[in-house]
């Protein structure tokens, strides 16, 4: 199939064939029929595409921030790494179609086959022939009122239910002013949103004000049915709304223009009467003139975009409604109600429509928002060649024919930001072939495959599972796939490395313990690793070989300065993380196995007590383990530091000794008096020769790099670390 591909780096917008994406349980397949350009959110990421680099960093100061924060946490050649991938990376454009069901996933049961929908949501309802959509973000397109325009079966024709996302936003504009019949409220920018917003309050029975800068825009918005509207160069503003509202003034003004311009801001405060309420739709620069909106004292809200729900996983990912006795009005119901207004009649978006283009020429359709083809422009459609019934695309790309078996044949499930800076480019090593790569999305999978060599892109894993020139399979998913990716890979063959954690919870454990044992016991020298790179690192291999031929117990500190988490990052999901215990600390206990050669056999957590509401009981702990070599070792874990501060530190005391690695940076040694002292060239965590183990132990047949025996001990470490925190007592491994 085709989809909408933007490439930062190279400043390109092209449409590219991918595969059709994954069909994942509380959702749909949707084949497009037409997409909605967003002439004001589209437009932005196409200008920022054609910046130069110190531009896009002056118009992004905020990721100019993190890029630092990265440099000092991670050093330059990982941080240079992470940037050059965001930047030369394949992005996907678009959040509002309409189209046809073509498949239901598991558990849905709001739509059926051949269902016409309205869909949005940012990478989700993206313009590509077929999309993935969970059921919140997707609406049942509506049959309409009659003498309404309608399709050969009576619905609301796709080309306009194409708006419906877009419509959205502005619906919840108007829902944050809280206007009531008879009200006069201003819209200043009569772009695709605020003639939108514009036309729902009139069908809301308010006294509409239109005003732009372009005249064009104003005209459009009179021959809509906006009461009056003009040109603000061509008017006295104040005295054009004081005398349509007989000197009163607008109730309220809804601000849906993009500018770096505070105009906006001070023009709403002097149009509005005593009192109103000003509500900000846009992306505007917002310095509020204090002593205008004091003397009104006036209401400044913010809306966010299509309304609540938004930016909730729970609710747009996972399919969680709220209770429309709490929540009147969700995203999801916010497209519904754009779709009733035009289905009834009491909204006609079709003027709105300036231009449509067949999806083959999209590229055109930019051309206009960029101004490289000069012509007035509202509403930009693309309409799809998708015939009723047809199946779903090839979920599989070839890139390049297959030259045999190598020696290492190797498959990617999962292509995210740290497969593609940390993994793939330290496997460039003999013997070793990159085969195939699944990703849920084909953008992202297509653009992995081209950039590092793949022979193919596949959104469904199992095609690599069952690929005789794939033997070793990475994957690099979240952290809820792990557990059943591993299992799957390791029945059906195939040499297995997992980024951590290994899984998730004691069943999976189990079932993981269970395939593994059921292969080796059969004969085969399958090897299942984790990706615990940490006792790969230079400086913490020279620590240990510091301490090589001890006798005695060791005592270990290893603290993580991780930095703050919001509770809503899908990294403290227990679900899907599996939190910050599971999911990071795994790393130090593994860690600490590999300096002690030993297994840990008790754990001890304790978690600060805080009111704290932002914090959650894994964001600083201190974790006490007992190895079964008698060593002693503690984890302190911290997201309450200085995020700039160094991040990890390890203390190692034994046999009158002491090491000390700060950051992977330096390790410091003392033994009978004598300092020696070690400086890395640069930060190393070991992801280099953990990919250089993991080649000898397939090609060279060196078995397991880290005894699968330490890799569960650490996984049930992590398990019981969370009952000890739970239970306030240590437990037993």
């Amino acid at each position: 199939m085709k989809q909408i591909a933007q490439n930062y780096k190279k400043g390109s917008l092209t449409l590219e064939d991918v595969p059709a994406p994954a069909l994942k349980p509380g959702g749909v397949l949707v084949r497009t029929r037409h997409s909605l350009i967003s002439a004001g959110t589209e437009k932005m990421k196409v200008d920022d595409s054609k910046r130069s680099y110190l531009g896009m960093a002056r118009a992004r100061p905020e990721k100019v921030k993190q890029v630092i924060d990265t440099f000092k946490q991670l050093g330059p050649m990982a941080t240079y790494r992470k940037v050059m991938n965001r930047l030369d990376s394949w992005t996907p454009l678009g959040y509002s179609l309409a189209g046809e069901v073509i498949e239901v996933g598991e558990g849905v049961t709001e739509f059926a086959v051949g269902d016409l929908v309205a869909c949005g949501g940012g990478e989700l309802a993206t313009h590509a022939e077929v999309n993935w959509i969970p059921v919140n973000l997707c609406c049942r397109i509506p049959k309409v009122a009659e003498g309404v325009a309608a399709d050969a079966n009576g619905y609301l024709p796709t080309e306009q239910a194409a708006f419906a996302t877009v419509g959205a936003i502005a619906m919840q504009g108007v829902r944050q002013a809280e206007v009531q019949v008879g009200e006069s409220v201003a819209v200043i920018g009569l772009g695709l949103v605020g003639l939108i917003a514009g036309a729902i309050l009139k069908a809301a029975g308010c006294r509409v004000i239109g005003l732009d800068i372009d005249p064009r825009k104003a005209e459009l918005a009179r021959a809509m049915g906006l009461d009056v509207a003009a040109a603000i160069g061509e008017i006295d503003v104040e005295q054009f709304v004081s005398s349509f509202t007989g000197g009163m003034g607008a109730d309220a003004v809804l601000i849906t223009t993009g500018t770096k311009s505070n105009a906006p801001i001070v023009t709403a405060g002097e149009i509005a009467r005593d009192r109103a309420t000003i509500v900000d739709i846009g992306i505007n620069k917002m310095d509020v003139p204090w002593q205008l909106y004091y003397a009104k004292e006036l209401v400044l809200k913010q809306s966010r975009s299509y309304g609540p729900g938004r930016y909730d996983d729970d609710y747009e990912m996972k399919g969680r409604d709220y209770p429309v006795g709490y929540v009147r009005w969700t995203e999801k119901r916010n497209m519904d109600s754009v779709l009733q207004l035009m289905a009834s009649g009491r909204m006609d978006l079709a003027s709105l429509i300036t231009h449509r283009f067949k999806f083959d020429e999209a590229p055109e359709a930019y051309a206009i928002l960029t101004g490289e083809n000069t012509g007035f422009y509202v509403g930009v459609v693309l309409e799809y060649d998708a015939p009723a019934g047809e199946g779903v695309p090839s979920r599989k790309i070839v890139m390049r024919e297959g030259e045999g078996r190598a020696k290492m044949g190797l498959a990617f499930i999962g292509a995210g930001n740290f497969a593609r800076t940390m993994l793939l480019p330290n496997l460039k090593l003999p013997g070793v072939e990159l085969v195939a790569v699944a990703s849920a999305t084909g953008l992202s999978g297509k653009d992995t495959a081209a950039k590092f060599g793949f022979r193919y892109c596949t959104t469904d894993y199992a095609e690599l599972l069952g690929d005789d020139a794939v033997d070793t399979v990475m994957i690099a998913t979240r952290h809820d796939l792990h557990g059943k990716l591993v299992c799957d890979a390791i029945e059906a063959g195939k040499h297995v490395y997992t980024e951590k954690p290994l899984c998730l919870n004691e069943d999976e454990l189990d079932r993981i313990r269970d395939a593994y044992g059921r292969a080796v016991d059969g004969g085969s020298k399958q090897i299942l690793t984790v990706g615990f790179n940490r006792r790969y690192a230079p400086l913490v291999c020279k620590t240990k070989a510091f301490y090589a031929g001890r006798t005695e117990p060791m005592i270990m500190h290893y603290r993580c300065n991780a930095g703050f988490m919001e509770k809503n990052n899908w990294y403290q999901d227990r679900a899907v993380g599996g939190g910050r215990i599971i999911g990071e600390v795994c790393h130090f206990i593994d860690t600490l196995q590999y300096l002690t050669g030993a297994l840990p056999v008790s754990v001890y957590a304790q978690s600060i007590k805080t009111d704290n509401q932002a914090t959650t009981l894994q964001d600083n702990v201190i974790i006490t383990l007992q190895f079964d070599d008698g060593s002693v070792g503690s984890i302190t874990y911290l997201g309450n530091g200085d995020p700039r501060f160094p991040k990890e530190y390890i203390e190692v005391f034994c046999e009158n000794r002491v090491a000390v690695m700060d950051n992977f940076s330096t390790l410091t040694t003392m033994a009978k008096g004598k300092r020696d002292v070690t400086k890395a060239r640069s930060q190393d965590k070991g992801q280099r020769a953990e990919m250089a183990a993991l080649r000898d132990a397939v090609v060279e047949g060196q078995g397991n790099p880290i005894p699968f025996e330490s890799v569960a001990a650490t996984t049930l470490a992590t398990f019981r670390i969370l009952a000890s925190l739970e239970q306030g007592a240590p437990v037993a491994l």
